[in-house]
């Protein structure tokens, strides 16, 4: 496959993957729930084929991939409709009515993407209210039901949003665009630990989300402190993905 057909945002594989990962271990998986995943691996993939073919990546890009975009657009679309509708016909009621969800979220990232602002603030938000709430129909399908169901994509986007903010207050540091934005990254992630701290000790019944959404917003309030340059966001980025990984680990053993 060539490296520009490649969905190019590295951070929204981590994005999406944790959210279906959850919605696998936090349930019994059978055929529906691995068919909602294929689908919105096969959706996401095709998002990058869709924009080149768009222009949405430059003329030259568009004019030089167009014929290869659109045969792998086909491919990709066509397979994650497929499997798409496979997981609606294998699921449960509950589960088919909770992948409206995502699937709205979805839609209205097109606008996003043809702008091409989806790196912007709104766009971002979007996408990760988008890729967090994937996690309900995959969880749904398998059986999860209470806080297992609906606790971890609220956990998702939290902590997305807030490692988002630092990202770009990194950025806004050095460039000075967006000033506000220093501010709130540092203070939206305190908030956000101290809340789950709260929930923790406040609601059992939450207790095993508060906890796993411990750790990745533990994880950007340091990086907030150590107000890392822009040439540090790789790493930035891998400290945010352990930590979303051991977050993992709290809500499958609890």
């Amino acid at each position: 496959m060539n490296k520009h057909l490649i969905p190019r945002e590295h951070g929204a594989y981590a994005e999406l993957g944790f959210p279906l990962l959850t919605g696998l271990v936090l349930g019994s998986p059978g055929a529906a729930s691995f068919l909602f995943v294929a689908a919105a691996l096969l959706f996401f993939f095709a998002n990058e084929p869709l924009v080149v073919r768009l222009g949405a990546r430059g003329k030259r890009l568009q004019q030089e991939l167009a014929v290869p975009a659109g045969r792998l657009l086909l491919l990709l679309g066509g397979l994650g409709a497929a499997a798409g509708a496979g997981a609606l016909w294998l699921a449960p009621p509950a589960a088919r009515l909770l992948a409206a969800v995502p699937a709205v979220l979805a839609l209205g990232l097109v606008p996003v993407v043809l702008s091409g602002r989806l790196k912007s603030l709104p766009g971002e938000t979007v996408a990760a209210a988008a890729f967090s709430s994937m996690h309900l129909p995959v969880a749904a399908a398998g059986g999860a039901a209470g806080a297992a169901l609906f606790g971890p994509p609220v956990l998702w986007f939290v902590a997305t949003i807030v490692a988002t903010l630092a990202v770009h207050a990194i950025k806004s540091r050095v460039t000075g665009a967006a000033p506000w934005v220093v501010p709130a990254a540092a203070w939206s992630a305190r908030a956000a630990l101290l809340a789950a701290v709260a929930i923790a000790a406040l609601a059992p019944s939450l207790r095993p989300v508060a906890l796993a959404a411990c750790l990745p917003l533990a994880g950007v309030v340091v990086v907030n402190r150590l107000l890392l340059s822009p040439k540090k966001l790789k790493q930035v980025g891998w400290i945010v993905v352990a930590a979303n990984a051991l977050a993992v680990t709290v809500l499958a053993t609890a």
